[in-house]
């Protein structure tokens, strides 16, 4: 009876470091947030629409295009739907870097 409870203790304090080890990896919070921003902005924006409205301005106006949609957007009120996509791309780069470095320690360590 004392050994099962040890054993039962001992178990437990294990999935509670491996749950702790996977919610202190900082991948694990970047997908979190990543996914939940990808998640409003598919509530908010359609890609279709983004598609066609970057297929109607001209290739060298698009930069400008993008800039005056983003003024509009904090002019109109959007301030939240615009921080998002914002804070989604720094996620998105940081993540893309985190990927590269780990693959270049890779190509090394073999």
């Amino acid at each position: 009876m004392q050994s099962n409870n040890i054993q039962k203790n001992i178990m437990r304090r294990v999935y509670y470091s491996y749950v702790l080890s996977i919610t202190e990896h900082a991948m694990f919070w970047r997908g979190l947030f990543l996914g939940g921003a990808i998640m409003l902005l598919a509530e908010w924006l359609h890609v279709a629409k983004i598609v066609q409205n970057f297929l109607a301005v001209p290739i060298g106006t698009a930069p400008k295009y993008v800039f005056n949609a983003f003024s509009a957007a904090l002019a109109g009120g959007e301030v939240v739907m615009v921080l998002t996509l914002i804070m989604s791309g720094i996620v998105f780069v940081s993540v893309l870097q985190q990927f590269a470095r780990s693959i270049a320690v890779r190509r090394w360590v073999f």
